[in-house]
């Protein structure tokens, strides 16, 4: 399994732990706040048995229509808003007015009523108990995408009350509306303000997640690339020089022998290289290199560049036009550290397609600075390349090339042979410079020199 599937698995079987315990705590606090309100009520208020058995019964059914119901919150909020109207209507209706410390309260004695602020609503159909369950469930709604069920549910109560109350014979204070209309409005928008977070959060997973991706993926790539390069030059080369060592042992022992020899020597520093990108994936871990073991590899760059063309010398004769110029001490200028590796390795690839497929007599490497930017031209007198699909030898050029904001072209004129034009920043300062047109005819679908 995956590390970001097993996080994401994680991430799922908390949030399914939490949703239950999250759902049993609504629940009670929904009794809480409603049971002991309803039974107060109805032992106070003079009214009839069936105002209070509706009142204590929307008190506890409510609590367990939200929790039995937790799975559709869409009906559940709509049958929550029903048993809140059928509440408050019944007990408005058939509730008289009642007398609590000498002071009456009634339809006219709200907040807003005739006898003042000091005569709150405790009784009749201004008594309003906190419909927790109905509150919550809209809430939860809205935050899962029930918003049409969420506003219809309470749009439904507001108005239901509002115009079925004159036909009951209800009378409903301006405090009463304002209340019930802000409660409503409260709910809605902090079941909208959870739903947003939500999607937000689950928007900067999901942009997170493909940034991971991305990452990875290039590391593959890096890694395909790095890989390809080390293991095929070197592989590539051991094959020549086995081919060589078996045609003369019989003839020429001396040459076998340095056939052997030259298979060690590659073989030794393919593995220092296989070690070095080994080396280079693990370097974030900290882990300090083993005592007493073999250095790692330099990372090459143009510099190092006779000594593979010195190695690669056989039947193609390399000939290397380096163009660039030198300080006092006679030293070539060096480019970015970035582009001399990577120009190291596309000569590199090149010269192995050369001497595998092209069967060429001469081959010619042009190295130059020009207007901030590295050109490099690799051809030979070769074969030239065919139509098949470009292999992973050529598509590793071309992202090299790519990720610095390079281009490289390959043109091939058949019989006249392979020309590989690379056009690199100097250095990563100069990677806004423009770069050089790639040559005009460059094929899409190299041959025989992308089977590498």
């Amino acid at each position: 399994m995956t590390p970001e599937r097993r996080d994401r698995r994680e991430r799922g079987n908390a949030d399914s732990r939490r949703a239950p315990r999250r759902l049993v705590l609504l629940t009670v606090a929904a009794l809480v706040l409603q049971l002991p309100f309803a039974l107060w009520v109805a032992l106070q208020a003079e009214t009839a048995p069936s105002a209070s058995t509706v009142r204590i019964g929307a008190a506890v059914v409510s609590p367990a229509l939200f929790f039995l119901m937790a799975r559709w919150a869409g009906p559940r909020v709509a049958a929550l808003a029903a048993l809140t109207l059928l509440d408050i209507l019944v007990w408005a209706a058939v509730s008289p007015s009642i007398s609590i410390g000498g002071i009456d309260h009634g339809p006219g004695n709200g907040p807003w009523g005739e006898r003042g602020p000091w005569a709150p609503a405790l009784a009749g159909e201004e008594l309003t108990p906190f419909y927790a369950a109905f509150l919550f469930s809209v809430v939860a709604a809205m935050a899962r995408g029930r918003q049409l069920w969420a506003i219809a549910s309470a749009a439904g109560v507001w108005a239901g009350s509002l115009l079925l109350g004159p036909v009951l014979g209800i009378d409903w204070s301006v405090g009463r509306v304002v209340s019930a209309t802000m409660g409503l409005a409260i709910a809605v928008g902090i079941g909208a303000f959870v739903r947003r977070r939500r999607e937000l959060g689950r928007q900067a997973e999901a942009e997170q997640q493909a940034r991971h991706a991305e990452v990875i993926q290039a590391e593959r790539l890096r890694i395909a690339r790095d890989l390809h390069d080390v293991l095929g030059h070197a592989l590539s080369q051991i094959n020549v020089q086995a081919g060589v060592g078996e045609h003369l042992i019989d003839r020429d022992p001396a040459q076998a022998r340095s056939a052997l020899a030259a298979i060690r020597e590659l073989s030794r520093t393919g593995l220092n290289e296989v070690r070095t990108v080994l080396h280079t994936m693990r370097s974030d871990t900290g882990t300090p290199a083993a005592p007493g073991s073999a250095p790692f590899a330099p990372v090459h760059g143009i510099d190092d560049v006779p000594a593979l063309v010195a190695r690669l010398a056989g039947s193609t004769e390399i000939r290397l036009n380096d163009r660039r110029s030198t300080d006092a001490t006679g030293a070539p200028e060096k480019p970015g550290q970035s582009t001399d590796a990577a120009a190291f390795r596309i000569i590199q690839e090149a010269l192995t397609n050369i001497s595998r497929h092209a069967q060429a007599d001469t081959a010619q490497i042009t190295i130059e600075r020009r207007a901030g930017r590295l050109q490099v031209t690799i051809s030979d007198d070769g074969t030239g390349m065919s139509t098949s699909a470009e292999g992973a030898g050529i598509l590793g050029m071309r992202e090299r090339a790519k990720l610095l904001g390079g281009t490289l072209g390959i043109a091939s004129a058949g019989e006249g042979g392979t020309v590989v034009s690379v056009d690199l920043p100097w250095s990563a300062d100069d990677a806004d410079a423009p770069a050089a047109p790639e040559p005009p005819g460059t094929p899409e679908t190299p041959g025989d020199e992308a089977q590498a």
